[in-house]
């Protein structure tokens, strides 16, 4: 049992399932195969397990044999992204697996071609398309990209901006934990931003351990460890260990060896800040401990830290829409 993990939003789940039916299955079917309730979809505020969306998305592309899941003009084969993985992990450099990466690309017929610019000393990896693309269809290549590498190189890529062409969307805090950088909508151009030297950076993955990476996707790239370093992660850490009890945000600079000032600008880094770490922490243990556990309501208050049970069941429903109990009945049913 693990009542620690970050919960998912629901419009993820909706982007992902907006071409599904498209192919043939049923949207419900295949929401109730992994205990999701269909009637969640209408649910703006509702949340999902990490493991619960990784196995969606598997389901939904062996179901539909399309790893696109529907969002391409053309299907995109089961294994597409298998091979596209073995052929980028053959580049001695990042560069040259940008370069893979690209030209594998070209192969595949996704409304969108992609090409890395570099300009002095910043680098550009961009998404161009000659009509405007969904915002799932930016969000999973741009993440799914930048994860892929990240493993190849074994660190986690500082990115200096992500910049998208589509207007923020309703769940635009959830960008943060795509790409642990500040995301700027309605933009010239669609893309990564980073520094160029970090193209030189070697390929140091085996080909076992590829063959390990490729047996988990996509949840491996979805929750990848390597984020626990951030300091996003750092301090949900911080906070959840100290549980009931509330750490002030001085208390927290200081156990990482910080200035306020300074862990502020970091977490502006990360396209973050104190209070929403803390609100998500909380929200994501309350979901987890309603969910696995048969804590009363006033227990689970208690233990996050709330005075009052009342105080609680209001920044509950502010997360969720929906009050704790309520919640958790839904969820047994």
């Amino acid at each position: 049992m693990n009542v620690n993990s970050r919960t998912i939003s629901i419009s993820f789940v909706r982007a992902m399932l907006e071409k599904f039916e498209a192919t043939g299955h049923s949207r419900e079917s295949l929401l109730q195969s992994v205990g999701i309730a269909p009637s969640a979809l209408h649910q703006n505020k509702a949340r999902i397990a990490p493991a619960q969306f990784s196995q969606l998305a598997r389901l939904a592309m062996k179901w539909s044999e399309d790893e696109a899941v529907g969002h391409y003009p053309q299907h995109v084969p089961l294994g597409s992204y298998r091979v596209l993985a073995e052929y980028v992990s053959g580049g001695g450099d990042l560069r040259e697996a940008l370069k893979r990466q690209i030209r594998f690309d070209r192969l595949i017929n996704s409304g969108f071609s992609v090409k890395l610019v570099c300009e002095g000393r910043i680098a550009r990896y961009q998404i161009h398309s000659p009509e405007p693309l969904r915002p799932w269809v930016v969000e999973q290549h741009l993440m799914l990209t930048h994860r892929l590498m990240s493993w190849l190189v074994g660190t986690p890529l500082p990115l200096q901006a992500v910049h998208c062409q589509h207007p923020a969307p309703t769940y635009r805090d959830e960008y943060h934990y795509l790409f642990f950088s500040p995301t700027r909508f309605e933009q010239p151009l669609t893309e990564l931003v980073f520094e160029e030297r970090l193209l030189d950076l070697p390929i140091i993955k085996s080909r076992e351990e590829l063959d390990a990476l490729i047996r988990q996707l996509p949840y491996n790239l979805l929750f990848m460890p390597t984020h626990q370093k951030s300091y996003t992660e750092r301090i949900r850490r911080y906070i959840r260990n100290s549980l009931p009890k509330s750490p002030s945000y001085e208390q927290i600079a200081h156990s990482l060896g910080l200035t306020p000032q300074t862990l502020r600008r970091r977490l502006r880094d990360e396209g973050c800040d104190f209070r929403q770490i803390r609100n998500e922490l909380l929200r994501d243990t309350a979901i987890n401990l309603l969910e696995q556990t048969d804590n009363s309501v006033q227990e689970i208050a208690y233990s996050l830290g709330f005075s009052e049970p009342s105080a609680f069941i209001r920044s509950f429903k502010n997360w969720t829409g929906i009050p704790p109990n309520n919640y958790r009945r839904q969820h047994e049913t």
